[in-house]
């Protein structure tokens, strides 16, 4: 499997997941009618698995070439499934993240300043050269 079906296939298994998640929200866990520190864990981590598939799907078009790229493509990856662990631990914690989430959190800055870096404008290049590549 390439980088690209990866990617779509990882996104579009999040994306199916979250509408799960919200219903799981609603009708099982009674999101509703919880305290509010665990009705905001719960959404918390409910909109960020909308926010890990959108990033799969978005990189779902593009192939890494540069190793710190693929690296990047690895920790948004895996993010979902470590998200989707979170949703269903880190509510009964309150205030306190299970471990599972931050590593989903820390896993997703480093993915950011991987791709910042190696993505980074060059001077060289023109609005239009960049386009072309």
């Amino acid at each position: 499997m390439n980088w690209s079906r990866a990617h779509w296939v990882v996104g579009l298994l999040t994306l199916l997941a979250f509408p799960l998640t919200g219903q799981y929200m609603r009708h099982v866990a009674g999101v509703p009618h919880l305290d509010s520190v665990p009705r905001l864990i719960f959404r918390s981590r409910h909109l960020l698995l909308l926010v890990a598939a959108v990033a799969n799907l978005a990189l779902s078009n593009s192939q890494p070439f540069h190793r710190a790229q693929r690296v990047a493509s690895v920790l948004i990856m895996v993010s979902p499934f470590l998200l989707i662990a979170a949703f269903f631990i880190d509510p009964a914690r309150g205030l306190h993240s299970s471990p599972i989430f931050r590593l989903a959190m820390y896993s997703l800055w480093i993915a950011g300043v991987l791709l910042a870096i190696v993505n980074r404008p060059r001077r060289d290049q023109t609005p239009a050269s960049r386009v072309l590549d």
